[in-house]
């Protein structure tokens, strides 16, 4: 799960200090982004000021330590996920090398099967237009600061780097797949856990054969293309040495 940096645990403890300067004018904060809470709390700070109670008090006495405020937002965020209904998500994967040999390996058929590829038309506004790369780290993700988010709340910007680093966020080890994603909802199909989409014929711009594509279903391909989708480039890929190579296929 992502987190904040610095963690809501930390914010919770340097708050009182960073209301009471806001409150006196030493820190400056955007007043029109703070949330209710936050706006109400300065003003309360300034009124107690005004009675003559010190800074220090005012700082004492809001004192709250949440030493697992970290954890509990860890679970609320899960709990928040697993309420989305992950069987409804519809997610895309794609890779930007159509050259990976463990890729081949792992998701062609191991090299006897082909790879599509497709490109994004603005004017049709396709689905790749929300194609997002994929992060690769050893490290939860940070998605804002706690004390922001102590003081501006659950912000849509929030929401979005959110969502970017719970969905396309993935371990170091898997940074060889150089992955990007679409990601979205479809609530309506709760029949399947997987969804068959149509595409526009000139989404589809390559097919490259795998090294071991058999020339049968070399064939049947090119034949589907040849009725369907004649503008489409063909590649095959072929050793070279210790590497695979990705060619262009004029046969």
């Amino acid at each position: 799960m992502p987190r904040f940096e610095p963690s809501l645990t930390e914010a919770t403890s340097k708050l009182p200090t960073i209301l009471v300067e806001a409150a006196t004018g030493q820190r400056t904060l955007d007043h029109d982004r703070l949330s209710p809470q936050t706006q109400l709390l300065i003003q309360l700070v300034q009124m107690l000021l005004q009675a003559g109670i010190t800074a220090s008090d005012i700082i004492e006495s809001l004192q709250n330590d949440q030493p697992d405020a970290d954890q509990k937002m860890d679970e609320m965020l899960r709990a928040h996920m697993a309420s989305l209904d992950l069987a409804r998500a519809r997610v895309l994967c794609l890779t930007s090398d159509p050259e990976n040999e463990v890729m081949w390996g792992t998701y062609a058929d191991s090299h006897a099967g082909c790879a599509l590829g497709f490109t994004h038309i603005p004017e049709l506004s396709t689905p790749l237009q929300e194609a997002r790369q994929v992060q690769y780290t050893e490290q939860a993700p940070v998605v804002g600061s706690g004390i922001d988010f102590l003081l501006y709340g659950d912000t849509s910007e929030l929401r979005a780097r959110t969502h970017q680093a719970i969905c396309y966020t993935k371990k170091v080890p898997w940074s060889y797949e150089k992955e990007w994603r679409v990601v979205t909802w479809r609530w309506e199909e709760r029949d399947s856990d997987v969804g068959h989409y149509k595409f526009y014929p000139k989404e589809l711009v390559s097919v490259t054969f795998g090294a071991r594509a058999s020339a049968d279903g070399i064939s049947q391909i090119r034949r589907l293309l040849g009725a369907n989708y004649p503008h489409v480039t063909l590649f095959r890929i072929v050793q070279k040495g210790e590497h695979l190579q990705r060619i262009k296929d004029d046969a």
